[in-house]
């Protein structure tokens, strides 16, 4: 019974999106009469869909009983609306496609197994419990940084998660927009531009969610999500057919042992009940596992025998194709990963080469080079000259102000680490960790020699070893 708070939840997050849309409609004259009738409609909608086989038994007996729930609530209330109901169908597909949206956006997304976060991704020195506040803050420094430089393709591409993450679609979807006019047309991000639209439209494939489908397929036709997201269309389009074959299709395709792989069951068990077809029949086998044993199984030897052969071949792929500046960016965070510190720092540095003026790239070489050098040794120059570009571009950069100062500190510049610092403490919370060590460190310089971070650890999200 492990999947009943997982349904109850998705149920939950269902009402959360129908309900409010209930409450914002504008609704013309209300007389019970009237309302009673629509009702009584809408009972005989329902039960013309399950004759037809659009609405599974499931669906229509929750149908059912929420329209049921509002005669009730006429008969004992007397109730004068001033909000109108939206159509029936609407709310069903709503409550039907927000937990499937958000499982299966999950799914191809979520990563519970991944590594911690690269340098350049966490911009506040203690993020151990990021609150809606810093989140925001997070924000207004990326607008900032775009508007000095609004043509970083990643810049735009962070921006639109973060305000996923606070609820603003429209903006998200704006700036996924921008980040493909700039050049970043491969599938991902289209994907995401539809995770964008989709959450603004409560699960509806809207013709500019399909449109970015579509664009995600022309970009790489094998696009799991892309493929399972064209079957979600063409099934609220009313072509259950169509949708049952791109979804068998892609079940044939998919891997045994991906963890999606129950999702797209689900979707062909219930398109199957509409068609009358017996799933057994022509379901396909699924395509061999990723991998000859779970990962989880394996020895530790295994393990790093089989991430050293992935990230071999995504070194091969790169020297096929040199330009891709995320392609070296994952080598390089991966070999980080395996503790290759000379090849990371040499595929970073490709990365940075592409992309000369990307903050979050020179953030990620500056992290690198960082963790690479022996904490016993000076703060190394390159490190601090990476970051002063950093600064050039974006001179509000936290990690950088800490950073260069920490690199002044030790060299002696007290004026140039106590300017960066005071900047610093300007942008952070008072009473707060970072800024009490912050504060620390830049009284400090007044006292005694600035320690190097080997001797106070640094509140930064990538202190040195």
């Amino acid at each position: 019974m492990a999947w009943v708070p997982l349904i109850i939840l998705a149920l939950l997050a269902a009402a959360m999106v129908v309900l409010p849309l209930v409450a914002k409609r504008n609704a013309p004259k209300s007389r019970e009469e009237y309302d009673l009738q629509v009702y009584r409609d809408q009972l005989r909608e329902l039960e013309d869909d399950v004759v037809r086989g659009l609405v599974t038994p499931t669906q229509e007996a929750a149908a059912r009983a929420e329209i049921d729930r509002r005669v009730l609530g006429l008969s004992k209330t007397g109730y004068t609306s001033k909000t109108k109901l939206p159509r029936w169908q609407i709310g069903l597909a709503l409550g039907i496609a927000v937990p499937l949206v958000s499982l299966s956006l999950y799914l191809w997304r979520g990563d519970p197994g991944a590594t911690d976060q690269p340098f350049s991704a966490r911009p506040d020195l203690v993020r151990a419990d990021v609150n809606d506040r810093e989140l925001l803050a997070f924000i207004a420094e990326r607008e900032a940084a775009l508007a000095a430089n609004p043509i970083d393709v990643n810049g735009w591409i962070i921006l639109g998660r973060a305000y996923i993450a606070t609820g603003r679609f429209e903006e998200s979807a704006s700036a996924m927009r921008r980040a493909i006019s700039l050049g970043s047309t491969n599938a991902g991000t289209y994907m995401e531009l539809v995770e964008a639209i989709i959450n603004g439209t409560g699960g509806i494939i809207s013709p500019p969610a399909l449109e970015a489908i579509n664009q995600a397929l022309a970009a790489d036709p094998a696009h799991p999500a892309a493929r399972f997201y064209d079957g979600i269309a063409r099934a609220q389009g009313g072509k259950t057919r169509e949708a049952f074959d791109v979804w068998l299709k892609l079940a044939a395709d998919t891997p045994a042992d991906a963890p999606y792989l129950g999702l797209i069951r689900r979707q062909l068990e219930d398109a199957a009940r509409s068609l009358n077809i017996d799933l057994a029949t022509v379901m396909p086998p699924p395509a061999p596992p990723t991998s000859p044993l779970p990962f989880g199984t394996m020895t530790q030897e295994e393990q790093t025998a089989m991430i050293g052969q992935m990230v071999d071949r995504l070194a091969a792929q790169l020297e096929q194709n040199p330009n891709d500046v995320q392609g070296w960016m994952r080598l390089a965070n991966s070999y980080r990963v395996l503790e290759r510190w000379d090849d990371a720092k040499a595929a970073i540095t490709k990365a940075a080469v592409l992309e000369p003026d990307n903050v979050e790239i020179l953030a990620e070489q500056a992290g690198i080079f960082l963790t690479a050098t022996d904490p016993a040794l000076p703060f190394p120059v390159e490190v601090r000259q990476i970051l002063e570009r950093v600064l050039t571009i974006d001179p509000e950069n936290l990690e950088a102000l800490y950073f260069v100062g920490v690199a002044a500190a030790e060299a002696g510049e007290k004026e140039i680490a106590a300017e960066n610092w005071v900047r610093l403490l300007n942008k952070l919370e008072p009473g707060t960790q970072a800024h009490t060590e912050v504060r620390a460190r830049l009284d400090g310089l007044t006292r005694q020699p600035a320690p190097t971070p080997a001797a106070t650890p640094a509140p930064a999200p990538a202190p040195r070893p």
